[in-house]
């Protein structure tokens, strides 16, 4: 991770914007934070931890953030621009914090912020919008959570020897991070999962092999009872068995037993054969025999049919002779028929007609006079259809004026509606006018309401804000004398606990002193020196008391008194600042009652509200105004449109009442008295049809008259030829073709079965047979006693065979399967003993995964001590230990340990001194960087931040530290350091000048020298 920009604003003594460029600070490599104590140094490292994080880098509060110099309105805010190897990324932060309220008095709470955007050639692009997915994109983008950050990254004042410093575990969880060593640990894993399926396996193959023994006697034990022993004949097994042998010998038994089944099958074959040759030669016999029964029987039913079949040969050619007259029948039956169906239609026609004219009223002379009793001759209907013609068109001059006159009077009708209709539109308009004008002085009224509503509204909502802030100042001074009492009470056990450490501590030095001392006395002796004062003389040596406490319990009560006296000094600061807090808020509500104040909140409220609405509907209503004046306007133009409309519709009437008038006068002097046009008209509609039917049925009716004699005489000739006394006698004797048909086949099928079964009792194998029929029945029996002993032993022999084939299968499968088994357990063997050397079960007690994590802390040690050894001229080294109290599991192999080079002893890196630890911490975490920039782990080293620590060295170690930053700015690394030394602002040519000002500090990019 490399920060390009930084802005902050109202942010720690920060008021006003601030903009830090890092890029050309990283051309130099190596760049100063400096200023005076308390100008907020430590805050640019705080503002790059929080633009990332959302967390400070030392022990501020994130609540605590917001500037005091900027305007009380003003929110804190931080912005970064940093790369890592996935893009250029910019994020953005507001804390969680309290503002004054833009409008009354008191503060509003602003909620915590953040978003995260991709930058491109293109733009930018949001990747992430809440506190929370923010917080985890950057965590995958650096590759570090905050702790972890702020240990190799950033170093913030008092916090850099936190990696040199830090328990075992703590030390695994950052190079895991580093460092992608979770292959290690899967495959640690995937071996102890090998590990237990191969042992899973080596079990399921013992209950296999258990399971085919099981198997193995659950199929032998029906047939080893039954074995019968023989000479030479090994002993029988009567149990499960147990192994391959015993499996061997159960089928050697089983397979005895088959071979007994085989020879009984084949006796029994041998007898059932003979049985069935037996029978088929009793069932040969029997058969001739049924078939002369049965031909005898058929013999003697087909003469009792001889009467019957005689009387069904008589009516077949009685039926013969008939279907040759059929068609002289037909051709006479049609021809009078259609004679028939003439005449009775000319007789139709001729009633109808003639009921046609009788009731029809003006017809022609000519059609009165016709005779329509019987058909006319044609002449007359010729004449009859010509007056009738002439007759149809004056008709349709008188309907063609009923028409127009029908037309005018629907006109009339029209032009009447339409005025009528204009005459209610009139009416109507003038209504809606009257109405629209009605309307106008109340909207003008509304109108006047709204725009002096919206004209009170500010003031009206500047008294509900005094009431509010009244209202919620009440509640805050009750919430605050509650935070008051409760801050006293933990004040007072804070200083109950500090007094208490504090006693402690006094007990442990006096009672390390008196130890110390009987210690020294004791190994006093006479004409030495003491080693406290040098006196040769002992006259008092102290006498032996307690035990002597260690120094490291006195330095564990020193640590609780510095941790009860922060909680303390936190705890009064807490307690000040809520009784300040209640003190302001006791001012604020000063001369003021809790009651009234809600009553005029509540009262403000409505009144607000009130003019609210009346306000946010203003504009409604003025349109509603213009509206109604425009609907005026638009109304009396139309009522005038309608008042032209009626006149011109009253002159309509008048011109459809002439026209109308006229046509009628016409129509009168043309109707004859008592004529109705369309009657008449319908009565030779119905009549033409009906002469022109009757002028077509007389040729018809002549011919079919004709046809009809002529056919009579061909059949009166054609039965005297046959010998049938009349027609009704022809048709008696006729009958449809199926029953011609039924009749010549049973006939012909009772003489062809008459010859076939003559034929059968005639043939030769049928003339030498007993009375009796032979019994096949006992034949039948014997053979079925015989199948059933020949199935029986079938059975048993496939029994047999199959539970050997069984058996034989069952030994094969447990003879590869007790092979498998063995192979199956050296590999589950060896799988158990990689896996517990990997998991650290096994010497020499460690996992792999620590195993890989100590090779990569043995190699920072080895970056580490090239850099330590020149800053502490050569006398320090760090060392990898396994001195961590672990001597089995995955926790052994991460301790650190010094080597001081004077003493050729190793010792704790907590006995370091200050400046030392700072040298070891600055080297240790230059060490990280160099491996993992080495490695090229997803973590990206390319910045380092250190926060003071330099004031601890002397001159000479200062200068080797500086010399050992110098060659990292030349590999490309930005470090950036702060400190108040003046002697780095003459070896660090470039930095950023902190000034601090009344109004918050304000930052200086440029040379660090006297002369910038």
């Amino acid at each position: 991770m490399r920060p390009h920009r930084l802005e902050l604003e109202a942010f720690g003594p920060y008021a006003a914007p601030v903009l830090i460029d890092f890029d050309p600070l990283a051309r130099e490599g190596l760049f100063l934070i400096h200023g005076t104590t308390g100008a907020g140094k430590t805050y640019l490292l705080d503002a790059l931890c929080f633009a990332l994080y959302g967390v400070v880098s030392g022990e501020r509060s994130v609540r605590g953030l917001r500037s005091q110099h900027a305007p009380p309105t003003a929110v804190p805010r931080v912005l970064l621009e940093f790369s890592t190897p996935a893009g250029r990324w910019r994020v953005e932060r507001q804390p969680a914090c309290e503002v004054a309220k833009v409008r009354g008095s008191g503060t509003t709470t602003r909620a915590a912020r953040a978003a995260l955007f991709r930058l491109g050639s293109d733009g930018e692009e949001a990747v992430a919008g809440g506190v929370a997915e923010v917080l985890r994109e950057v965590v995958d983008l650096v590759g570090l959570d905050a702790d972890q950050f702020r240990q190799v990254i950033l170093l913030p004042q008092g916090r850099f020897a936190e990696v040199l410093r830090a328990r075992p575990e703590d030390r695994e969880a950052l190079l895991q991070t580093l460092f992608d060593t979770g292959l290690y640990e899967r495959a640690a894993a995937w071996l102890e999962e090998q590990a237990r399926a191969a042992v899973g396996e080596v079990l399921n193959g013992l209950r296999q092999l258990e399971a085919w023994r099981q198997e193995a006697w659950r199929l032998a034990e029906p047939w080893v009872p039954a074995a019968e022993p023989e000479a030479g004949a090994i002993d029988e097994p009567t149990a499960v068995p147990a192994d391959q042998g015993k499996i061997e010998t159960l089928l050697a038994a089983v397979d005895l037993q088959r071979q007994q089944a085989e020879g009984l099958r084949q006796r029994l074959d041998a007898a059932w054969e003979q049985a069935r040759r037996q029978q088929l030669e009793l069932l040969a016999a029997a058969e001739r025999w049924d078939r002369r029964a049965e031909a005898r029987r058929r013999l003697q039913d087909l003469d009792l049919q001889a009467d019957a079949i005689a009387a069904s040969r008589r009516q077949f050619d009685r039926a013969q002779q008939a279907e040759a007259l059929r068609a002289s029948l037909l051709g006479w039956r049609q021809a009078r028929s259609q004679q028939q169906q003439l005449e009775q239609r000319g007789s139709d026609l001729l009633q109808r007609a003639r009921r046609c004219r009788d009731q029809g009223a003006g017809l022609p002379d000519v059609l009165v006079a016709l005779e329509l009793l019987q058909l006319p001759p044609p002449s007359a209907l010729t004449a009859a259809l010509t007056a009738l013609a002439a007759h149809r068109g004056a008709l349709d001059v008188l309907l063609a004026l009923q028409a127009d006159v029908h037309q005018a009077s629907q006109s009339l009708a029209a032009a009447e509606a339409e005025l009528a209709d204009r005459s209610d539109r009139v009416l109507r308009g003038q209504q809606h006018v009257a109405d629209c004008r009605s309307q106008l002085p109340q909207l003008e009224q509304q109108l006047l309401q709204a725009r002096s509503a919206r004209d009170g509204l500010e003031g009206l909502e500047q008294r509900q804000v005094r009431a509010q802030t009244l209202v919620e100042a009440f509640a805050a001074l009750q919430a605050a004398v509650r935070h008051e009492q409760q801050a006293q009470e933990h004040h007072q056990n804070a200083e109950r606990e500090l007094l208490s450490c504090r006693q402690r501590e006094l007990q442990l030095r006096e009672q390390q002193i008196a130890g110390m001392a009987a210690q020294l006395a004791g190994g006093l002796q006479a004409g030495d020196p003491c080693p406290v004062c040098g006196s040769l003389d002992h006259p008092r040596p102290a006498t032996g008391g307690a035990a002597p406490v260690a120094t490291a319990t006195i330095d564990a009560a020193r640590a609780r008194v510095a941790q009860a006296e922060q909680q303390q000094a936190r705890e009064q600061a807490a307690f000040a600042r809520v009784q300040g807090q209640r003190a302001a808020l006791e001012a604020q509500v000063a001369d003021a009652d809790a009651l009234a104040a809600t009553s005029a909140l509540a009262a403000a409220r409505a009144a607000s509200e009130q003019a609210r609405l009346l306000a946010r509907a203003l504009p409604a209503r003025e349109a509603a105004l213009e509206a109604a004046q425009r609907q005026l306007a638009s109304f009396e133009t139309r009522l005038q449109e309608v008042c032209q409309e009626q006149a011109a519709a009253g002159e309509r009437v008048r011109a459809e009442q002439q026209r109308r008038a006229s046509l009628e006068a016409r129509l009168a002097a043309r109707l004859p008295d008592g004529l109705d046009p369309p009657a008449a008209l319908a009565t030779v509609d119905a009549l033409q049809p009906l002469l022109e039917g009757l002028a077509g049925q007389l040729e018809p009716l002549t011919a079919a008259r004709s046809r009809s004699a002529e056919a009579l005489r061909r059949l009166t000739g054609d039965l005297a030829a046959t010998g049938f006394e009349s027609s009704e006698a022809l048709e008696a004797a006729l009958v449809d073709p199926a029953q011609r048909q039924r009749w010549e086949q049973t006939l012909q099928g009772h003489d062809q079965e008459r010859q076939r079964w003559q034929g059968v009792l005639a043939a030769a194998e049928l003339q030498d047979l007993p009375i009796e029929r032979p019994d096949t029945a006992a034949a039948a029996a014997a053979l079925e006693q015989a199948d059933a002993q020949r199935t029986a032993a079938v059975e048993r022999r496939a029994q047999a065979a199959a539970a050997a084939a069984a058996l034989a299968d069952l030994a094969q499968r447990h003879r590869a399967g007790a092979e498998a088994l063995a192979a199956a357990q050296a590999r589950a063997d060896r799988l158990a003993a990689v896996a517990d050397r990997c998991r650290g079960r096994s010497a020499p007690h460690i996992s792999l995964q620590r195993w890989v994590l100590s090779a990569y802390l043995e190699e920072i040690c080895t970056h580490a001590n090239q850099r330590l050894e020149q800053m502490t001229s050569g006398r320090y080294q760090l060392l990898l230990s396994d001195d961590s109290g672990q001597r089995k599991g995955s926790k052994a192999g991460l301790g650190l340990r010094v080597l001081d080079a004077f003493t050729g002893e190793e010792r704790e890196v907590a006995s370091l001194s200050g400046g030392e630890t700072f040298q070891a911490s600055l080297a240790l975490a230059l060490g990280v960087a160099d491996t993992v920039q080495a490695h090229s782990g997803g973590v990206g080293l390319d910045a380092l931040f250190i926060d003071e620590g330099f004031g601890s060295l002397d001159p000479d170690n200062l200068q080797l530290a500086m010399d050992e930053l110098d060659r990292l700015r030349e590999g490309g690394r930005m470090i950036g350091l702060i400190s108040h030394v003046s002697a780095l602002r003459e070896r660090i040519r470039s930095g950023i000048e902190v000034v601090a000002g009344e109004r918050g500090s304000r930052l200086r990019v440029g040379p660090t020298g006297d002369g910038a």
